[in-house]
């Protein structure tokens, strides 16, 4: 793992030419509890603040910011419309780019760095099939691209209910009971990556970094949740193809 003050990049065998990093909360001018480098303009920041967190972003000026909203769809960029949970681009005018706060963020790359794509993955997304729907806009062969799983939250730190643990029955490596009464521990990551190489993906690399955990590095609503805050900050995931 390759880290600065702002981002994180992955360390996966993507082309030289493919950009991709999840940036952290650390730098930027946002205060109060979105201290640090807030990139969400939904969640109460001023404007302006948010503005210029964004603009420290590396190639800033080519990201495709979504109107994210826990879907399953998938906007191919350039796109008038941004409602959607997951991006796919294959011109280098047009940067993929998905915010978190415990949700997965997932980049993929084809081998020859043509295609990249950008997933939101929320539960609920997980559930309906938002990473099916963005491989398949790919034109290479799953085989042929690979991923990255960013910051989430994990398994020890998120709890939930037996109604959503049932969700993901299918997934019994992701489930754990916890010592709570009728709650289980949900792993989303381990979720995301199982539906990949379901898919036919082979080359998979998690960061095994936990939002919640390393909250001196990342924005997490549920901690933020459990802290009695009205809202917290976002991090972004991005990928892009730069001119060769």
């Amino acid at each position: 793992m390759s880290e600065s003050s702002l981002v994180i990049t992955p360390q996966w065998n993507s082309p030289k030419h493919i950009v991709a990093y999840t940036s952290t909360r650390q730098g930027g001018v946002s205060t109060g509890d979105l201290d640090g480098l807030n990139v969400g303009a939904h969640v109460g920041d001023d404007l302006l603040l948010v503005k210029a967190n964004r603009a420290l972003l590396p190639y800033h000026e080519k990201l495709s910011w979504l109107e994210q909203v826990h879907s399953n769809k998938v906007v191919v960029l350039p796109s008038a419309d941004t409602t959607a949970d997951a991006a796919y681009s294959s011109s280098s005018a047009c940067f993929c780019a998905v915010m978190t706060a415990d949700c997965v963020p997932i980049l993929l790359c084809d081998n020859e760095g043509k295609e990249v794509a950008a997933v939101h993955g929320g539960w609920k997304g997980l559930e309906s099939g938002v990473i099916a729907n963005t491989i398949s806009q790919f034109n290479a062969a799953p085989s042929s691209i690979m991923a990255w799983i960013g910051p989430a939250i994990c398994q020890r730190c998120y709890e939930v209910d037996q109604h959503l643990a049932e969700v993901f029955v299918a997934y019994p490596d992701a489930l754990l009971k916890s010592s709570s009464t009728g709650k289980f521990l949900l792993d989303l990551p381990a979720i995301a990556k199982a539906q990949l190489v379901a898919l036919g993906l082979t080359d998979v690399v998690s960061s095994n970094l936990c939002t919640y955990c390393e909250q001196e590095q990342f924005y997490s609503h549920r901690l933020a949740t459990h802290r009695g805050k009205r809202a917290t900050g976002r991090i972004v995931s991005v990928i892009g193809i730069t001119e060769r």
